[in-house]
């Protein structure tokens, strides 16, 4: 934790030295006397970024964002009122948005905010940092504390999809009272709210009271998106993260609408999208990528009924050969 020059430093330390031989050799005192300022100013700057103990850093970052959102990483530092001046924290990684983040404080503490880039899908790491405490004219800095890199996922951006703006087949299906294949499974006494049509009146009669057909749900409605990643079929990158994008979000408001989804690739990807596994298929687009080819045939079997295909609007391909009761293109 010593303190160190800067570049800025070394140049007027050497530029005070010129001074002084200069001033020696050419008998003029007044060069004397401006390398004397440059040494005082030096001490100066030395003496500000010392003392002061070191500083703790607590990071705080979710584990995924969405593509294009605006967050930023809060780190929260520890350091004394007397010495929180001329902190700044420094990125061992450039992201590309400026490796030094000036650190501020006001009413919640002392705090930096690293802002994320988001612009691409993908696993994400930022740092590690270290904290510098700086004087006000950039001589000398000093290292106080350190904190560790996180990894985050930056994932498609889900939009609102309307249902009624989706194939009618699909649309059917959002806000049903009862999906699903049901089947007979068994008899029960009546009780209070069940619905007089499931009456089984031949049962009631031998023993004398209401008796009830009971049906369970053997099948739900399954949904399956097809996600084209040939490049071939997208005229530029930026429709094929707009394709990502938009099957994300119909397999987003298809599982809120009570459907089993399952999200696949025309590379063999594939992955569920529902109730207790939402994050899952949202993973999985996060990290697929344009230009991968492959032919799975399984998706040439797929069922016509339940299955919406994704693509772009350049060349034709296999694709188009799976069974779809759309073919949607963002």
């Amino acid at each position: 934790m010593r303190s160190r020059l800067t570049p800025r430093g070394v140049g007027v330390v050497v530029t005070a030295l010129a001074l002084v031989a200069l001033g020696f050799v050419l008998g003029y005192p007044e060069l004397l006397g401006l390398a004397a300022g440059a040494l005082v100013f030096i001490v100066v700057s030395f003496f500000l970024v010392s003392g002061g103990r070191p500083v703790g850093v607590e990071c705080s970052a979710p584990p995924r964002v969405e593509r294009l959102s605006d967050v930023t990483v809060r780190l929260d530092l520890d350091a004394d009122r007397a010495h929180r001046r001329g902190l700044r924290l420094r990125s061992h990684a450039p992201t590309g948005l400026g490796d030094r983040v000036p650190v501020v404080w006001d009413a919640s503490g002392v705090h930096a905010d690293v802002p994320v880039p988001t612009r691409r899908r993908g696993p994400l790491s930022l740092g590690p940092w270290v904290v510098e405490r700086v004087d006000p004219w950039g001589m000398f800095r000093r290292t106080v504390g350190e904190a560790d890199g996180v990894a985050m996922l930056v994932v498609p951006r889900v939009r609102p999809v309307s249902m009624a703006s989706l194939p009618s087949a699909l649309a059917e299906f959002g806000g049903s009272s009862e999906m699903g294949t049901t089947t007979f499974a068994m008899l029960r006494e009546y009780v209070i709210g069940d619905e007089l049509r499931h009456v089984h009146w031949k049962s009631s009669a031998k023993t004398g009271t209401l008796m009830m057909r009971q049906y369970i749900d053997v099948t739900r409605p399954r949904l399956m998106l097809v996600l084209v990643t040939e490049t071939r079929a997208y005229t530029s990158e930026e429709e094929f993260e707009s394709a990502v994008d938009f099957i994300a979000s119909l397999a987003t408001v298809a599982a809120s609408s009570g459907l089993d989804v399952e999200v696949c690739t025309t590379t063999g990807e594939r992955a569920a999208h529902g109730k207790g596994r939402s994050s899952a298929a949202i993973d999985m687009l996060a990290l697929v990528e344009r230009g991968a080819s492959g032919v799975d045939m399984r998706l040439l079997r797929a069922n016509r009924g339940t299955t919406i295909v994704v693509r772009g609007h350049d060349a034709t391909g296999w694709w188009d050969r799976v069974p779809a009761m759309a073919v949607l293109r963002p």
